[in-house]
């Protein structure tokens, strides 16, 4: 998408000029073509950059393993096609305040990408209740939800997995 935007731009830059004599018109829109350009790549950047969380992805295995751990487990069920999910991971689960919880050794960050054929991540989707994404489960140690949010803030997800690492010391 962003590459699309940056595209537009260049196209309405060069167009601009190619067709427009006006220089104010010429201006106007070359600046506005640069403007996407500029645009489009930093959301591309941006949004292609490696996560600063340690994720695990998901498989049933893995996830019965965090829980035998008696790990706190978040589970964020995302999509590489999906903008709320990047938007959010972006905003909230990227915020340095939970970064440093999900990356600390009592978490399991596990992500469940349904990107593509994934059967047994859209299985876990329904088993927790839904269908749609963005979606994020926190469950305690002892395996049971105690948040769930398909629209959360850095303040619910730091509070969750803090108050059940609290109630578990």
């Amino acid at each position: 998408m962003a590459a699309l935007v940056a595209a537009a731009g260049a196209w309405l830059a060069w167009r601009t000029v190619r067709i427009t004599s006006n220089s104010a018109r010429r201006a106007l829109f070359s600046g506005l073509g640069v403007a996407l350009i500029v645009i489009g790549a930093t959301v591309g950047v941006r949004f292609t950059r490696g996560s600063p969380i340690h994720w695990i992805y998901y498989t049933p295995e893995r996830l019965a393993g965090a829980v035998a751990q008696k790990k706190i487990v978040v589970l964020d069920f995302t999509a590489a096609w999906c903008l709320n999910c990047r938007a959010l991971e972006e905003g909230v689960l990227h915020n340095p305040q939970v970064v440093q919880l999900l990356n600390s050794p009592e978490v399991a960050p596990i992500k469940v990408d349904i990107t593509g054929n994934n059967p047994a991540g859209d299985r876990k989707l329904v088993e927790v209740g839904r269908r749609t994404i963005p979606y994020l489960v926190v469950y305690s140690r002892s395996g049971q939800e105690v948040f769930s949010s398909d629209a959360y803030s850095v303040e619910q997800v730091s509070d969750a997995i803090e108050r059940v690492g609290r109630e578990s010391r």
